[in-house]
């Protein structure tokens, strides 16, 4: 019985240290990102793991004389993320998307981020690639596709922080029977920290789409254009993001009113 009693006591002091090391403030380790859209420069450190997690959703958009109208649309994308390096790491993401009547495995993919400069050097000009190669699970919801980024950031996480991020998508012929769009997105953003572990952050994107011979012009969905803004806060290897992009739907009738959403990730 007594030895019962140290075993559990153990157990209580051995969890109390786990607990209070999990929540207690130390340096960020993992790999922040303080916008909803734009990519960062910022990466995973070499050696440790990331779990990598969006959710978000675009608002219903009305018929109008221009464009055809949709129902909502909500998204949820997962990856672990590895450092394999102070300048590179790998995301091995997979997505699923979701209608009122339907839910469906969208795609998986193999992504990689180059950081020019090693990670342990903060502030100046810091520019990144982004490379990924998309795989399309079903024909009915969206062709495979290359993608790749250019991203320069400038400042600090711990000053005011700069991101500009001009990427292109460029679909592949699978599946078979759908349009082959080329699909550029250009976004940027401004971060401000408030505090030690919160992030104030502004942020516009532009979506635009290559000519698409087999769709109708009116049921185009393209051009998009947003504003928005996100909270952002930081905890030892614990971040979190989250914010709304609102639709310049004066610029486009393309673009969803809304596009709330939410960004985490804990480093392993």
């Amino acid at each position: 019985m007594p030895r019962s009693k140290r075993g559990g006591r153990l157990q209580s002091i051995l969890f109390s240290l786990f607990f209070v090391s999990a929540v207690a403030p130390r340096a960020a380790e993992a790999g922040r990102r303080p916008f909803l859209f734009a990519y960062d420069s910022e990466i995973v450190p070499d050696g440790d793991v990331e779990l990598e997690e969006w959710w978000w959703s675009e608002s219903r958009i009305p018929t109008t004389e221009e464009h055809v109208g949709r129902s909502a649309l909500y998204w949820f994308w997962f990856a672990p993320v590895f450092g394999l390096s102070n300048h590179l790491e790998l995301a091995l993401p997979f997505q699923i998307v979701a209608a009122s009547n339907t839910t469906a495995v969208q795609s998986f993919w193999v992504e990689g981020r180059y950081r020019f400069f090693p990670r342990e050097k903060e502030g100046g000009f810091q520019p990144l690639v982004r490379f990924s190669y998309r795989q399309a699970i079903q024909a009915r919801v969206a062709p495979s596709s290359v993608d790749m980024d250019l991203v320069v950031t400038y400042g600090k996480a711990t000053e005011l922080h700069l991101s500009l991020d001009a990427g292109v998508s460029i679909s592949l012929p699978w599946p078979e029977n759908l349009p082959r769009p080329v699909t550029g997105t250009f976004s940027g953003g401004l971060a401000y920290p408030l505090s030690g572990e919160f992030r104030l952050s502004a942020e516009v994107l532009a979506e635009i789409q290559g000519n698409v011979a087999s769709v109708p012009s009116n049921m185009s969905s393209f051009p998009r254009y947003f504003a928005g803004g996100a909270v952002s806060w930081t905890r030892g290897r614990v971040w979190i993001t989250a914010g709304t992009m609102v639709g310049l739907t004066g610029l486009s009738a393309a673009s969803p009113p809304f596009i709330p959403r939410l960004l985490w990730a804990v480093a392993l």
